[in-house]
């Protein structure tokens, strides 16, 4: 895999455990808080086109991130264990975490990135280059 490849497979992993950390809180959220407040919920706000391309963009995001997740559960737990421990790591900007099941953390995450690469591309989320 070359830099390039690997920096695309990268750029999709970020955007999934954005997605995966907000899916998390929505979720912890829904447990605890009613969706709406009922002196509320006849209320309608204005939006601004800025917010509807950002709800645009997020959804387009989201679609991609399930996609992603689809390719992610086909790796082993070994492989998914190091993505989730990269990602942490590159989110917190900090080297601190680390995960038990995985032996050679850097290893098993290029290992995972150059399985992932494929499906990413039968999934059409990254185009292939192809020699000239």
């Amino acid at each position: 895999m070359t830099q390039d490849q690997s920096d695309e497979v990268e750029g999709l992993l970020r955007c999934w455990y954005e997605w995966q950390c907000r899916q998390s809180i929505a979720m912890h959220a829904k447990m605890f808080y009613r969706p709406a407040d009922a002196t509320c919920r006849q209320s309608i706000t204005q939006r601004t086109c800025d917010e509807d391309d950002e709800a645009a963009y997020q959804w387009a995001d989201d679609q991609q991130s399930e996609q992603v997740q689809l390719c992610v559960d086909e790796l082993t737990i070994e492989q998914r264990a190091a993505i989730s421990t990269s990602m942490r790591n590159k989110a917190s900007d900090a080297s601190v975490w680390r995960s038990v099941r995985v032996g050679e953390q850097h290893v098993v995450y290029q290992s995972a990135k150059a399985d992932l690469y494929p499906m990413l591309v039968a999934r059409h989320l990254i185009r292939m280059e192809v020699a000239a």
